[in-house]
Parts: structure tokens; sequence; C-alpha cells
């Protein structure tokens, strides 16, 4: 039994809104510069903001959160940042639940979200995996809030859960 989830920014509002940031930005400074307001430089405005537009808007969209839980664990990563798989095994969890929120209220928003003592990774869903370890806590969304719990049903059945 293997559960694989892949969480990104792609299609969502995110994406929608930075575009309809960036698009007016765009087009004011292209006035600007056509009507002369900005002077010499204008090419080279024109050139830094919208290089700096694309490699924003690519970087978030390339940051994503591949979740694997299979008998033997969690696994977890989120290129571009991460990009080596992290292995917890169900003996290392002091408790793992699923619980129905967005997360985006309770750990302050999309994205990755760093505390003393939690590190969570929040996307757009409705569910988050809660995992207690010794000293941390980590929390994923997740779309497959009734196969995790399988898996976790199956973790506690074969005394690999603490």
């Amino acid at each position: 039994m293997v559960v694989n989830e892949v969480h990104g920014f792609r299609g969502s509002i995110l994406m929608y809104g930075i575009i309809l940031l960036e698009l007016p930005t765009l087009i004011l400074l292209f006035v600007l510069w056509q009507t002369g307001k900005l002077g010499e430089d204008g090419p080279f405005v024109m050139g830094f903001v919208f290089s700096l537009m694309v490699i924003v808007f690519t970087l978030l969209m390339n940051i994503r959160l591949e979740l694997r839980l299979t008998t033997d664990g969690l696994s977890y990563r989120n290129p571009p940042f991460l990009n080596r798989w992290i292995k917890i095994s169900p003996n290392e969890m002091k408790s793992i639940e699923v619980k129905k929120m967005d997360g985006l209220l309770e750990y302050g928003g999309v994205g990755v979200r760093f505390s003393r003592k939690t590190k969570a990774y929040i996307f757009f869903a409705d569910h988050v995996i809660e995992v207690q370890l010794a000293k941390k806590k980590l929390v994923f969304s997740t779309h497959k809030p009734r196969e995790v719990e399988e898996m976790i049903s199956y973790w506690k059945e074969n005394e690999n859960l603490n």
C-alpha cells in the first residue's frame, strides 16, 4: 500500500493573483518608458523588472510538496528548496492524525511555515496531517485523508506506531 501526493501552486488562485499584479505593472512601466518618463535608463528598468517578475513567478510555480506514505513510513520533500527525501519511520512518530482544517489560518498562510517547534507545509487542501516527533511537529496538507487514515491504521495494526 502506497499513498503519493503532490501539492503545488500551479493552477491555484495564487498563480492568477500574481499574474494580475504583474501585468498592470509591466503595462505601466512600458507606458512610462514610451512617454520618456523613465529617462535614458528605460530599457534597463524594463528588462530588470521583467526579469525579476519572471524569476519570482517561475520560483513560485515550481515550489511543491511531494508526500509519500508507505508501509515503511512517511517520506517528504519540498523542491526546489529540499530536493532529497526525508524519511520518518512509524516508530519515530509519537502521534499522527488527520484533521479537517485547511491550515491557512491555523499555520499562517500557504507555503512552508517555520516556528520554534513546528514545520508546516501548507498548500490549498481541506485536511492536514499532523505528525508529532520527539522534538518537533510536522504538518502537511493532504487531499487524500481517507487513504492516509488507512495507512495510519495499518501502522497501528502492525505495531509500528508508538
